[in-house]
This record gives C-alpha cells, structure tokens and sequence, in this order.
C-alpha cells in the first residue's frame, strides 16, 4: 500500500526547502562574490540631506558661543549678501531678541535709536562671509560687530568653519579665528 501524503505536510516540506535554499542565497551573498554590489552599497554613506543653509545655522550657533562678551540679542543684515539665510536667523532667534539691521545709514541711525529705548543690552550683529557645500562637507565664514553701548563697534571676529553632515544635519568639525 502506498503512504498517503497529506497535502499540508507537501506544504510544510515545500516551505522548508524554499527557507533552507534561501538561506543558502543568504550565505552565498554573505561570501567573497557577493561583496562586490551588496557591500558598496551598505558601506557608502547615505546622501547629505541637509542644505548649506542648515551649516550656516549650525556655524552661527557656534558663533555665539564663542562671542564675548556674551551677545544678549542680535541682529542680522537684510537685503545684502551677508544675510544669513532663514535657518541662521532662527538659530538668533533661539538665543534671544532678533531684529534687521539695514544697509542704509540713515536706517541704521534710527534701528540703533531703538535699540536704545529699548536698553542698553549687548548686540550683535552677525553676518555671513561665505558658504560652500561639498558633498558631505561644508564651509562657512561668519563675522560680526558689537552694536550699542559699551561695546559698540568691537569686532566679534571673523571665524571660518568646517562641517561634515551626517545625512540629516550638520556638526562643527572645527572652528578658527580668522577668513
């Protein structure tokens, strides 16, 4: 008499084959012939998500830091150049009062009047110099001044930056007085 197969133990049979054969395609990938594509792939880094923008946030953060004496609020520059982008403005903005310091001198005069109604409080005003993004990497120049009160006029200095990104923001690497 034959034996009678019952289907559901075909089926279990079946899938342990195909689990024992897929391990097998699992080792053979995990071998010197399947390092080749497999392996680069998981072994470059993934794509710098972050815009050069977000490194200049990250260096401004630093930036104040740095200041001495210790900036109490800020200010940025508008409508030029040196206007640090919308995540540098907020990374002033999380450490204190913001306002637009403009380009034109007879703006300036009366933003500086109010500035002094207001009190006496150490301002700085922080500008961007450069920003470059390589791939992975970034570098960004910053500098600024004191505005009002006994500080008024005194370099914060210039500092150079250099970041790396880690897909999704960016760190300081290193930090150097001077452009």
């Amino acid at each position: 008499m034959p034996p009678v197969v019952d289907s559901r133990t075909v089926r279990a049979a079946t899938a342990w084959r195909a689990t024992l054969f897929g391990l097998g395609g699992v080792l053979a990938a995990c071998g010197p012939a399947g390092e080749t594509k497999q392996t680069a792939k998981a072994a470059a880094p993934p794509r710098c998500q972050a815009t050069v923008d977000e490194a200049v946030a990250a260096a401004v953060a630093d930036y104040i830091k740095q200041a001495k004496p210790k900036p109490e609020r800020f200010l940025i520059a508008s409508g030029t150049d040196s206007a640090l982008g919308d995540p540098g403005t907020a990374a002033l903005q999380d450490r204190g009062p913001t306002y637009m310091f403009p380009g034109d001198p007879a703006l300036q005069a009366t933003v500086r009047a109010q500035l002094h109604e207001k009190g006496d409080y150490t301002t700085l005003l922080v500008v961007r110099k450069s920003a470059t993004q390589s791939g992975h990497d970034a570098a960004v120049g910053l500098g600024g001044h004191f505005i009002g009160g006994e500080d008024d006029g005194k370099a914060a200095g210039p500092r150079r930056y250099t970041l790396a990104c880690d897909s999704t923001s960016w760190h300081v690497t290193t930090s150097a007085a001077g452009t």
